[in-house]
């Protein structure tokens, strides 16, 4: 017995080993500074499409890295990174282990869960906890720590929880509820249903209702360098675009980005974008519909930061041309909150923005903001918001709403939502009816660096103006993986099928040419 149960254990490390072979042998290249081997790992996943699973007290404690790796195989940069022979990788497919010598043995046989050894996925709704309303944009984060994501249009979410958080403690919040706490250990299903209980003021909070709403404003303003970060970050952000025509979706793109953000201490200093993953989709049968291009993407997201690029309800040198009125008092993350409504003064030449600022009354951080322009006026902005036109068609503005809202983290706010909403009106003289259009762009964050920021290479980057529109792939489901995204609202999901089995029957039209 014992003779077979040796040979069954040869045969498997042989098989291993073939594993290993393949994976290990693949060459990378490798640039850090002053980088956890934690962060060096991730990068490692990246650039050679690999997966590690460990014990994060492995790591406790050790010194950051400095290392450059030019065309090395993966093996050797392991033991350049991790030099203790007291540790060991155990390859399984993509998949790396990283375990001490004496456990390397018992390793249990693999299975396609492996993924999820130091990560687990949660998903569900959040709710109204009376109407049973669910609540789109939720924000959901880790207490005290930089990771978190928020809700889609359906109260819908999906976050993915690193092992090293297992034990925290993950908080809901969402303006005028009080916030859901939820210890991660604790939940026996991956699948949760979230509701959150309206929050009252007290009467002693309503008596603040007499605070001048401008004043609120400019102190709001001049507290921006006590309330936000005075050093830059590293961003992860999901992001996502889409356009649709009489409400059919011609484009879905999603993108998962890696940004350097500048401190808010530098309002003019240029920001980096990194594409860490990104695919879009086509209706290929509508493309030739397209014959104007709208302004917004990625640099849309960024100067939706009201707070770094602020607009002129914000600016001092332009409130002058707004009204401003303390509407109301709510709360938002178990704190009381103003809620300022502002509108341009009547007779105003140029049309301007109007909408609300949510404004916490301790610190008076601006934690959230809602607007757009009036309906009455959008015909003199068209030259605003198309890039490029048609001489045969003429193009109207309906709807331009925006909504941008900020996290704290220890006392600190981070941008944590920016959102636009397009709709336009196209009327082709060589056609009887109009075409409706709308574009949409979200960007959320869902994790934070602030410590060893790594300003990118400017060859790595991207402009934030680029369109990703010279990008075709397939839209794959699990494409993801543990990266933390807004979940699609279950109208885009119907979209996308029928988007591949568009794409599906033309490539099977062509290889049949072939």
């Amino acid at each position: 017995m014992k003779k077979h149960t040796i040979l069954f254990i040869l045969l498997l490390l042989c098989f291993n080993l073939k594993a290993q072979i393949h994976l290990l042998d693949k060459k990378i290249n490798l640039d850090l500074t002053e980088t956890t081997i934690e962060s060096a790992l991730d990068s490692i996943e990246q650039k050679a499409q690999c997966y590690f699973t460990y014990n994060a007290e492995l790591f406790k404690g050790r010194e950051t890295l400095n290392l450059t790796i030019k065309n090395e195989k993966l093996s050797s940069v392991l033991r350049k990174l991790i030099p203790d022979k007291a540790l060991n990788f155990h390859v399984t497919k993509k998949h790396i282990v990283i375990v001490p010598v004496k456990e390397a043995l018992y390793i249990p046989a693999p299975k396609e869960i492996i993924p999820y050894i130091s990560y687990r996925k949660l998903s569900g709704t959040v709710r109204d906890l009376n109407s049973k309303e669910v609540l789109p944009y939720t924000s959901i984060g880790i207490r005290g720590k930089h990771l978190g994501t928020i809700t889609n249009q359906d109260g819908e979410f999906s976050l993915s929880i690193s092992s090293e958080n297992l034990n925290d403690t993950l908080v809901f919040s969402y303006v005028g509820y009080k916030n859901e706490e939820i210890v991660i250990s604790n939940l026996k299903n991956n699948q949760i249903e979230v509701e959150l209980k309206e929050d009252f003021i007290s009467l002693q909070e309503v008596i603040i209702r007499n605070n001048d709403p401008l004043a609120l404003i400019h102190a709001a303003v001049h507290n921006i360098h006590k309330n936000y970060p005075q050093k830059s970050t590293n961003l992860t952000s999901f992001y996502r675009e889409s356009v649709t025509k009489n409400n059919k979706y011609m484009i879905y793109l999603e993108s998962v980005l890696d940004i350097y953000k500048s401190s808010y201490s530098h309002s003019d200093a240029l920001e980096r974008v990194k594409v860490f993953k990104s695919r879009k989709i086509y209706d290929v049968s509508r493309l030739d519909t397209i014959s104007f291009r709208l302004k917004g993407g990625i640099k849309g997201c960024l100067q939706l930061d009201i707070v770094k690029n602020l607009p002129e309800f914000l600016d001092e040198e332009y409130t002058h041309l707004y009204n401003y009125r303390l509407a109301d008092i709510s709360t938002y993350n178990n704190r009381s909150v103003y809620v300022i409504e502002f509108k341009p003064r009547p007779k105003l030449r140029e049309p301007l923005l109007e909408g609300r600022v949510f404004i916490e009354t301790n610190n008076l951080a601006i934690i959230r903001a809602e607007f757009g322009y009036d309906k009455y006026r959008m015909n003199e902005l068209k030259d605003r918001f198309v890039v490029k036109g048609s001489a045969r068609t003429k193009t109207k503005p309906s709807i331009i709403n925006y909504i941008v809202s900020y996290r704290d983290i220890n006392g600190k706010y981070y941008l944590n939502h920016a959102m636009g909403n397009l709709k336009f009106k196209v009327k082709n003289k060589k056609k009887l009816f109009s075409s409706y259009f709308s574009t949409s762009f979200e960007m959320a964050t869902t994790n934070i660096k602030a410590d060893n920021v790594i300003k990118y290479r400017y060859r790595e980057t991207i402009k934030p103006t680029t369109i990703f529109s010279n990008h075709r792939t397939s839209y794959d489901p699990t494409f993801w993986g543990k990266n933390n995204f807004i979940k699609p609202e279950e109208s885009i999901q119907d979209a996308l099928k029928r988007i591949n089995n568009s794409m599906q029957q033309i490539a099977l039209g062509k290889s049949e040419v072939n």
